[in-house]
């Protein structure tokens, strides 16, 4: 069978055998046609993956063994988050989905004064964040927050290493990153760009402001782009 990832619920693990939810055995068994002695990669969303063979499918439940498990398995030795503006529709979707894709560890949605919307369904984020480490692999599902205000996520990230990425930026991500290789937040803005009064909070957070290009990127361009620059910056 060709190799599949699937998302082992931590409290379907018990000592060596497994146990996939309802969701994931159907497309086990409907999807992939999979059979007894199939080996399966399981992801269990917190930082472990495990190797583990089918050796019991009983109607719709499929059950196995595990063989090994692998800790951090396709994670970076590095932490970015992502604070970005809501922004409407499937690009609000494309961004949890590459983000995942990318290694982002949280995702921090804003509700800015010129964002479009202010809420997310968090089932579905959800459905989007598994299904985008299960195709990339990773052993740790990101944190998805619920959306809040720029005062709240500033006073609640006030310690932390924070780059705004904006067109007045008048230096690069590499400029203000230097020599950290641990933790970084990246901060987008919404479609309609900050206010003036957002920019002043910012400024008096002392985040610093990094420019991309000299082109005005779309909020979930400038997401992926920066989120780019970044993992090449940690990695070398």
């Amino acid at each position: 069978m060709e190799e599949h990832f699937f998302h082992l619920e931590p409290d379907n693990l018990k000592q060596d055998t497994f146990k996939l939810s309802d969701e994931e055995s159907r497309h086990f068994v409907a999807s992939l046609r999979g059979n007894t002695g199939a080996d399966l990669w399981l992801l269990d969303g917190i930082g472990t993956a495990y190797e583990g063979t089918v050796s019991e499918i009983n109607g719709k439940s499929v059950s196995g063994i595990i063989r090994r498990s692998h800790e951090n398995y396709g994670e970076s030795h590095y932490d970015i988050h992502l604070a970005i503006g809501l922004i409407k529709g499937n690009r609000m979707d494309m961004i949890f989905e590459k983000a995942t894709e990318m290694g982002v560890k949280s995702i921090h949605p804003l509700i800015l004064d010129r964002c479009v919307k202010n809420n997310l369904r968090m089932e579905r984020v959800k459905r989007i964040v598994v299904s985008a480490a299960k195709q990339a692999g990773r052993s740790f599902f990101p944190i998805v927050f619920k959306p809040v205000n720029l005062t709240a996520w500033l006073k609640a990230h006030e310690d932390r290493h924070k780059i705004l990425c904006h067109i007045t930026g008048s230096q690069s991500i590499a400029d203000y990153l230097g020599d950290e290789k641990k933790e970084i937040c990246l901060i987008i803005g919404p479609e309609g760009d900050f206010s003036k009064n957002e920019l002043y909070q910012l400024k008096k957070a002392q985040v610093e402001f990094a420019n991309l290009g000299p082109r005005r990127l779309r909020s979930e361009s400038a997401a992926m782009m920066a989120i780019a620059v970044v993992n090449q910056l940690m990695e070398d």
